[in-house]
């Protein structure tokens, strides 16, 4: 950073502001005017690093190849249990665990199992539950010097790295407890790069070039704002856009490589094909990686004060933001909602796509893969339509978060009929094309949105703390929902334990949905800026 690009940061702490007024004159010390303009290619390196880091590997085959390994499990102790029945009441010898007419799939070993739907909401749940303590920990320090970036670096290294060490997991002869604790470090380190991704964009907003155009054009502050505020929904919504591309590119390729090592794959499918998925989408990333550690202009923020400890500073800071539900209530109640919601449709999510939809197609790579690029077309669909309509109707951010919030609740609450029918509720195959394509129309678009609405809720100054949290309470927090399920399809019969969890999800996130409707963008724009004109009394 520049001397007077310093200056210009000083003044801007140092400076006290009036009251709000939307219709004076934008002023460009308090927007710090004089800090480097994003650039065309700084900005397009942030997209593709998104394009990158797009979790195709550890949300896609390759949680479909610990899922293949955990179901052999299953499926060798489904056979040793039909070898001890009566011969009128045992099961055809091709039978296979989890159909509509042979008992729910058991993990484990001996007389220790448990149902696998189960064992998967457990995995889901403890890997979240950790990544929310280590984000909770290391969330704060985002906000100064360079923490948040070097942090970010060193998730996607190590994450990245994770991706290779799955080319030497055997499939066939693998232990799968092996498997699963390989996952659960590249889940718990692909979340970090998610966590100190989200939070750069909104600075990244504030310093475009049609922003400091609007400055130097001497616009109102509501204008600068509006704009600052279509930048969000914007930077957001593309690099959601590139993140599908990021997913799709990849699958194309990997249908190739399907078809490489195995003509037929849909009559049977080499195992390191498995291995060769996570090897693909690894390299890909590192690909796009690299460019935005070398375009990004870093942008420092203050020095850490005089006895903060760096390790617990999150947990410190942690506690300072919850002081502010006074100050800043809607973002608290955008929070509370928003947990419960993402706690809701993770679940469901962990259910239906991490193990309805492979237990279904018996882990087959070919219809997966084929299943996946649906979804990622018609993500890249979904976001475009979501931007567009918000764009020409000029609607608010929280209206088109709230459709996609609705219509995911539905799709996932469909699942509940398959509690009571053996033909529908995501027992058919059209029904998991739907879900695929329902997910990638109207649940992507969810993605973008979150991080635009949170990021006109929240002062600027405190992006990568808030971000952090709110990583948390999102796609990090998602622990409480599968615990709760883990523990329902524990004691459920097990003909039920496979669907039942569909109810508690979908009330679970219904609840949260109503309580973001409280939420007000308005009034949250007010509280910001008198948060932000006491931080400035306050150091001056």
């Amino acid at each position: 950073m520049s001397d007077i690009e310093k200056k210009d940061v000083e003044q801007a702490v140092e400076v006290k502001d009036t009251d709000y007024n939307p219709d004076a004159i934008a002023d460009p010390v308090k927007y710090m005017r004089g800090v480097a303009v994003v650039s065309v290619y700084e900005l397009w390196a942030y997209y593709l690093f998104y394009n990158g880091d797009n979790g195709g590997g550890p949300n896609g085959q390759m949680g479909g190849m610990v899922g293949a390994m955990i179901n052999k499990n299953a499926n060798a102790n489904f056979i040793a249990h039909n070898a001890t029945l009566p011969a009128d009441k045992a099961y055809a010898s091709d039978a296979t665990c989890g159909g509509a007419d042979t008992p729910a799939c058991m993990v484990g070993y001996g007389s220790s199992t448990i149902p696998q739907v189960s064992f998967t909401l457990l995995q889901t749940g403890i890997t979240q539950l950790v990544a929310a303590i280590v984000l909770i920990t290391l969330g704060g320090l985002g906000d100064y010097k360079l923490y948040g970036r070097n942090i970010l670096m060193f998730a996607t290294i190590a994450c990245i790295l994770l991706h290779f060490s799955f080319a030497f997991v055997n499939v066939s002869t693998g232990s799968f407890a092996v498997a699963v604790t390989l996952l659960f470090f590249t889940v718990l380190t692909y979340q970090m790069t998610l966590s100190f991704f989200f939070a750069a964009f909104p600075r990244l907003a504030s310093h475009m070039p049609s922003v400091y155009e609007k400055i130097d054009a001497g616009a109102t502050v509501k204008e600068v704002d509006d704009e600052i505020a279509l930048q969000r929904s914007r930077i957001s919504m593309v690099s959601t856009y590139w993140s599908n591309i990021g997913w799709a590119v990849p699958l194309l390729i990997f249908l190739g490589i399907i078809y490489l090592y195995n003509p037929e794959p849909e009559v049977s499918q080499i195992d390191w094909t498995f291995n060769a998925n996570a090897i693909l989408f690894g390299t890909y990333w590192l690909i796009f990686a690299i460019p935005y550690f070398i375009l990004d202009k870093k942008r420092p923020g203050p020095d850490i004060p005089e006895g903060v400890n760096v390790f617990t500073e999150g947990l410190v800071q942690a506690r300072e933001a919850l002081r502010l539900s006074k100050k800043l209530p809607n973002v608290w109640w955008y929070m509370l909602g928003f947990f419960l919601y993402t706690d809701g449709i993770n679940s469901a999510g962990t259910i239906l796509g991490g193990y309805l939809q492979g237990l279904y197609f018996h882990y087959n790579l070919l219809q997966n893969n084929l299943l996946g690029l649906a979804q990622a077309v018609s993500s890249m669909i979904g976001c475009l339509i979501f931007w567009k309509v918000q764009q020409h109707f000029k609607l608010q951010t929280k209206t088109m978060l709230q459709t996609s919030n609705l219509l995911t609740i539905i799709m996932y609450g469909w699942g509940i009929i398959g509690l009571f029918s053996k033909t529908v509720g995501y027992r058919s195959n059209g029904e998991f094309w739907f879900y695929n394509i329902g997910y990638g129309l109207w649940t992507a678009p969810f993605w973008a949105l979150q991080n635009s609405y949170l990021s006109d809720l929240i002062p600027a100054s405190k992006a990568y703390l808030f971000f952090a949290l709110f990583g948390i309470m999102s796609k990090c927090s998602s622990f409480i929902g599968p615990l709760v399920n883990f523990i329902i399809t524990m004691i459920a019969p097990t003909t039920d334990a496979d669907y039942i969890g569909f109810i508690p999800c979908t009330i679970i996130s219904l609840i949260g949905f109503v309580i973001m409707q409280k939420t007000d963008p308005i009034q949250a724009r007010a509280d910001v800026i008198a948060f932000e004109q006491a931080e400035r009394e306050l150091k001056a």
